[in-house]
């Protein structure tokens, strides 16, 4: 996992819904956001109560995907 200095190093992350704040609760109850960076074309779930990028295994767990 990145540093917060190398995130940081990537630029910023927005909504990838036209840059609107549409976050949704998911079937395990945590808040997410659909996110882009556009510096490094990534995309990524934000959670949105803890203001933490998700890495992908956690997205998956948070979505009940796993």
């Amino acid at each position: 996992m990145a540093t917060a200095k190398e995130d940081k190093s990537q630029g910023n992350w927005v909504s990838c819904v036209g840059r609107q704040r549409r976050n949704f609760t998911t079937r395990t109850g945590r808040r997410l956001l659909y996110c882009w960076q556009p510096l490094t074309g990534k995309h990524a779930y934000l959670d949105v109560g803890t203001d933490i990028i998700l890495s992908d295994e956690e997205a998956q767990a948070a979505l009940g995907m796993s």
